[in-house]
């Protein structure tokens, strides 16, 4: 599996915008992944429930990084698309907890799962700051700040 974070990059070397957010997708994409595999073991009878909760949130957070890796990256609804994915893998992290304090996963499944949203959650966030700090992605909020 391809590195998820090159160091280099990390110090500002100029990545092509193109080549992050498909990093931020293949990371996003790895972990949703996982998830979803994992959710199916969910034995006990809560389990069922937030398994569905886990793999709806997923799926709902993979579904806003496509859209906003098909758009163009100077469009604002790209920037308010990759935010809804990062908030959406951000929340699924409690549902994990849940999980692991149920006993529907186990502490080893827990911490591999939530290193890989660790590493989905850092490339969506340098995805959004990198589109911030280029002014690619304006936002209404942005507009009202100024």
């Amino acid at each position: 599996m391809d590195a998820l974070i090159d160091r280099d990059s990390e110090r500002g070397t100029g990545e092509p915008h193109a080549a992050r957010r498909l990093r931020a997708f293949r990371a996003a994409d790895a972990f949703a992944l996982a998830v979803w595999q994992d959710a199916r073991s969910f034995a006990r009878p809560e389990g069922a429930l937030l398994a569905e909760e886990i793999r709806r949130t997923v799926a709902r957070a993979g579904g806003s990084l496509v859209a906003a890796a098909s758009l163009d990256a100077s469009e604002p609804e790209a920037r308010r698309a990759a935010a809804t994915a990062h908030a959406g893998f951000l929340e699924v992290r409690y549902y994990l907890y849940l999980a692991r304090r149920l006993g529907c996963l186990d502490l080893k499944r827990y911490r591999h799962l939530a290193h890989l949203q660790d590493a989905a959650l850092r490339e969506l966030g340098a995805l959004l700051s990198e589109s911030r700090t280029e002014a690619t992605f304006p936002i209404a909020s942005d507009a009202q700040a100024s």
